[in-house]
């Protein structure tokens, strides 16, 4: 399965604005090329490696300021809603990029697709509630310096690589989706446990097969609702509220004026300015 995957996603990555080109190298399954002079080394991890491996890979690019990016087959991967003590690898991976662990697989079409995953801390000590987001749709590679200060197994200064996706675990529409599920679940006898595949699409499984869908299903927020949220505000703000909100958040995402890295600042600067030019539209402002 990884080789058809790797030839999909050079393919996907060749097309990103800011890369140059995609080979398949001896030294990682796929290197990009940015027009900046930046070089990112990517690699499809099948079989989990041991930390200190991990480290070591991650470590000897840094030093040649080579970003890295790891995409873990999704079987490696506990279950959506699952509660566990993930590996030591997952966890390192979940913290050296920011919070989620990207994912690949293939569906029954043959379909490859990149998806990403996050360990939500819970309770006392290690264990973690798993959470799959949607799949990624490939348009940025940001490539910049991260400070890890735990797990200890990975601290350090590294050089690494994303696809510029948002924390999809902080978005409102899908938060209420799984909170929904949990009410449904509570006093049930039975064992279920949560699944998305992507915003708005929520589901219960029991005992492994697919249940029918509850009768009452989550409420979907729309990309407009989307829009809104992103600018701070709830749908139905006056034309006044979204120009604040606007101005607000776009001196605070700026790239001229951004803490953030650059191209992480220009890419949620770029989603800003659309969220703002849609309810504009929208709403005939």
């Amino acid at each position: 399965m990884k080789d058809p995957v790797k030839r999909w996603l050079a393919a996907q990555i060749a097309q990103v604005d800011s890369v140059r080109g995609c080979t398949t190298d001896r030294e990682a399954d796929i290197a990009a090329f940015t027009w900046s002079a930046n070089v990112t080394h990517i690699y499809l991890i099948d079989t989990l490696p041991k930390v200190r491996q991990l480290k070591k890979m991650i470590g000897d690019n840094s030093r040649v300021g080579i970003g890295t990016l790891f995409i873990v087959d999704t079987g490696l991967l506990p279950p959506d809603g699952a509660k566990v003590i993930p590996d030591e690898t997952l966890v390192a991976l979940h913290a050296l990029f920011k919070d989620k662990i990207y994912t690949y697989r293939v569906d029954e079409h043959e379909q490859p697709h990149i998806g990403q995953v996050h360990l939500r801390s819970f309770g006392r000590g290690d264990e973690r509630e798993v959470w799959y987001g949607p799949d990624i749709e490939i348009r940025h590679l940001p490539c910049y310096r991260v400070w890890v200060k735990a797990p200890h197994s990975v601290k350090g200064d590294w050089l690494v690589a994303n696809f510029g996706s948002e924390g999809f675990w902080k978005a409102s529409d899908y938060t209420t989706g799984r909170d929904s599920v949990r009410r449904q679940q509570r006093g049930a006898t039975q064992h279920f446990t949560w699944s998305k595949s992507s915003f708005g699409d929520t589901r219960l499984e029991e005992n492994g097969a697919k249940a029918a869908p509850p009768p009452t299903p989550p409420v979907q927020s729309t990309r407009l609702d989307t829009s809104y949220a992103q600018l701070g505000l709830s749908n139905g703000a006056s034309n006044d509220e979204v120009k604040s909100a606007f101005r607000k958040k776009a001196l605070e995402l700026h790239p001229d004026v951004s803490n953030l890295p650059k191209e992480e600042a220009e890419l949620r600067f770029k989603l800003l300015s659309e969220a703002y030019t849609y309810i504009k539209v929208k709403m005939g402002w």
